[in-house]
């Protein structure tokens, strides 16, 4: 007797059975190019109405500073914002800064230290306007997404 799938509503038996009967279907050369093709126009069709959506190959990563590198997913001019992604390679520091408008943080991956306050992945992290950043570095590296004021380049 074989061991029933905690998730089953079936016994093991009747789903071993129910799977061995099927019978593949081979699709004609027509039938999988249109298949391939409805596929491919899901994969591509634009975001929706008012939305913008940038996929994870898309946008240019930059050097910031050494061993640090930054990807600009938006730039908001309207409140003079920037939403982005930083990526820290371990042992490296961001430069020293000062915040004129309240800095987000998440940490996707990895983690990253102001000082010896550590945040890893999945902690959110608020820089208050007029705060300073000082001694922002990461050991293990990290990936970050920050929303901040606009910078030249951030």
């Amino acid at each position: 007797m074989k061991v029933q799938r905690p998730d089953s509503t079936l016994d093991a038996d009747v789903t071993d059975a129910l799977a061995n009967s099927l019978v593949p279907v081979e699709l004609s050369a027509a039938e999988r190019d249109r298949m391939r093709a409805r596929v491919l126009q899901r994969v591509a069709a634009m975001p929706p109405s008012g939305t913008v959506t940038v996929r994870a190959h898309e946008g240019t990563w930059r050097d910031l500073a050494p061993g640090i590198r930054v990807k600009v997913l938006h730039e908001d001019t309207a409140v003079h914002t920037m939403s982005y992604l930083v990526r820290m390679e371990p042992g490296s520091r961001v430069p020293v800064h000062s915040h004129t408008q309240e800095e987000h943080c998440l940490v996707l991956e990895g983690e990253v230290n102001i000082g010896e306050h550590v945040m890893r992945s999945g902690d959110w992290h608020i820089a208050r306007t007029g705060s300073t950043h000082e001694d922002f570095w990461s050991k293990t590296g990290c990936l970050l997404f920050i929303r901040a004021e606009m910078a030249e380049h951030p």
